[in-house]
């Protein structure tokens, strides 16, 4: 049977021996390397030491295993070995990393801005027409606020449309100040302080009363008529003899 028949046929067994083989080889290679390292390390302590029967005692060995040992490594050699040992191990600072140099800002290419377009003056109607605001319905005037007098005692009492005309319309009338004030719920020197502003304003103005139709001739032209007027003060309220007190 020949060679390549054989192989063929026990194919498997064959790479299976090869694969183990290469492994026994490399093995075998880093055996030899420790061994030349263990006879180099022996041999620097026989040479540092200087004896070699007391290196062999001392690490349990034969005394021509370490002779051996320092006769195939050399004098030289094995001191150069035992420096390496013995000394340090130098600190190497870290260098810091390289940085790439940074180009000037003037190497650096300018970008082109873009044109700004000019704002133009004319404008279409449509686009002005859209932009005028329109009036908003809220945005009607606030509605004028009640008038309010102050008394003397801080109290602020809010004067109404209607309460102007209940006094306008007493005050014609003739009718008596405290009924009225007591009618509102004021007191009387509110009512007079309220009297004598619509009065200021103009808008209290005295009535006189109709004249009586009996009376003719001088007697009628010459007779003093009594008018309504305004108290000064809420003093005179309570002494006057007027018929509106």
């Amino acid at each position: 049977m020949e060679s390549r028949e054989l192989w063929e046929r026990n194919s498997l067994l064959a790479e299976a021996f090869c694969s183990r083989d290469d492994r026994v080889r490399e093995a075998q290679a880093v055996m030899d390397e420790a061994v030349a390292s263990r006879t180099r390390t022996l041999a620097a302590f026989a040479i540092t030491v200087g004896s070699d029967a007391a290196v062999a005692d001392l690490m349990g060995l034969n005394e021509r295993e370490v002779r051996v040992a320092r006769r195939t490594v050399g004098k030289e050699d094995a001191r150069i070995v035992a420096d390496q040992l013995l000394s340090p191990p130098a600190e190497t600072s870290p260098q810091p990393p390289e940085t790439a140099p940074v180009p000037p800002p003037a190497a650096m290419p300018a970008q082109p801005t873009a044109p700004v377009p000019a704002p133009s003056d004319e404008r279409p109607p449509e686009t002005a027409r859209a932009q005028m605001p329109h009036p908003r319905p809220e945005s009607a005037p606030p509605s004028r606020p009640p008038l309010t007098e102050q008394t003397s005692t801080g109290a602020q009492v809010v004067w109404t449309a209607g309460m102007d005309s209940v006094l306008l319309w007493s005050w014609e009338s003739g009718l008596d100040l405290q009924t009225v004030a007591e009618e509102l719920g004021l007191s009387s020197k509110e009512l007079l302080l309220r009297a004598q502003r619509l009065a200021a304003e103009g808008r209290l103005a005295p009535k006189a009363p109709a004249y009586d139709v009996s009376q003719s001739g001088r007697h009628r032209r010459h007779t003093t008529m009594p008018y309504p007027v305004v108290p000064d003060s809420p003093e005179t309220l309570y002494m006057s003899s007027s018929p509106y007190t």
